[in-house]
């Protein structure tokens, strides 16, 4: 099957990897001089010791999208180009992999497409231009978005040949998944960033541990999720476990001076809070854009 990967950070090569064993892959980037080096080079990815390379796989640094089959995997903040160019082409299906829930607010505008929403459990650190590091198996978890839409399941048949390091789920409930990514991503990605710490400190220093608690309850409070708190602080506890040694994607955008997800997590947090009180939920997003308007003051 011929599938188009929109954006090529450590998610879109990640992804371009895997489903180049079993498909042909056109990789769609930002850049022409990243689009000529993965022409030439292909995608190669590191797991463990081991160094793989891609198979059936092109790229480009037009905005064709001709495939009938799109994974979206560029940042929040770069969608709304995208979305403009999808809402001109004709049906196609499309799965959009960002983190927070703030993109939700563009999927009204692609209604003769077939949509899905996906999220990403996966740990990668782009290496180069052309290479990514795989640096913690996951899933990725997808629904049909709206829940209620026909041929629900019909993108199953593309990850049927899953490589073992790489599993799909198939889930009902689109609002659902969201939410506990949402929630984990707005308790690990602004502390690590604002603390400048990997993940596995947010449990072994019991301060910070604290702190991340008392912000769990901030969240759960907007999103209605007090009757999973036990479950899903627990959860968050297994992932700074598991991921210990990896630095948040907003960590990592901090050290790089590029913008952040901060708006379709913790903004869309805000904007849902309603009269509710949450001054760590609120101190972060001050805190994190008081940062991006640093150096981009610096810049200047």
């Amino acid at each position: 099957m011929n599938i188009g990967i929109i954006g090529a950070g450590s998610i879109g090569l990640l992804y371009s990897y895997y489903l180049s064993k079993f498909h042909h892959i056109t990789l769609y980037t930002k850049r022409q001089d990243q689009a000529i080096a993965i022409e030439k080079n292909g995608v190669s990815l590191h797991r463990g010791e081991d160094t793989l390379f891609s198979q059936d796989l092109n790229a480009t640094d037009t905005s064709d999208y001709a495939e009938s089959f799109l994974i979206v995997t560029v940042k929040q903040y770069q969608l709304e180009e995208i979305i403009m160019k999808l809402n001109t082409m004709e049906p196609k299906t499309i799965l959009f992999l960002q983190n927070g829930m703030g993109h939700l607010e563009y999927m009204s505008q692609l209604k003769q497409h077939q949509v899905y929403l996906g999220v990403v459990e996966h740990g990668s650190l782009k290496i180069s231009d052309t290479s990514v590091r795989h640096t913690g198996i996951g899933r990725t978890k997808y629904a049909r978005y709206p829940s209620h839409s026909e041929e629900s399941k019909n993108i199953s048949h593309i990850f049927l040949r899953e490589d073992l390091h790489f599993p799909y789920v198939y889930l009902e409930n689109w609002e659902e998944m969201l939410k506990e990514k949402l929630i984990v991503n707005a308790i690990v990605n602004p502390l690590t960033s604002i603390l400048q710490v990997k993940n596995g400190e947010l449990i072994k220093n019991p301060l910070f541990n604290q702190i991340g608690y008392d912000l769990y309850l901030e969240v759960i409070s907007i999103l209605e999720y007090e009757y999973k708190k036990e479950t899903l602080w627990l959860h968050i506890q297994e992932i700074c476990a598991s991921t210990a040694e990896n630095e948040s994607s907003m960590y990592k955008d901090i050290q790089q001076e590029r913008p952040t997800e901060i708006d379709a997590i913790v903004g869309y947090l805000l904007k849902n809070a309603g009269d509710r009180s949450v001054p760590i939920i609120e101190f972060l997003f001050k805190a994190i854009k008081g940062k991006e308007s640093q150096y981009r003051r610096e810049e200047s």
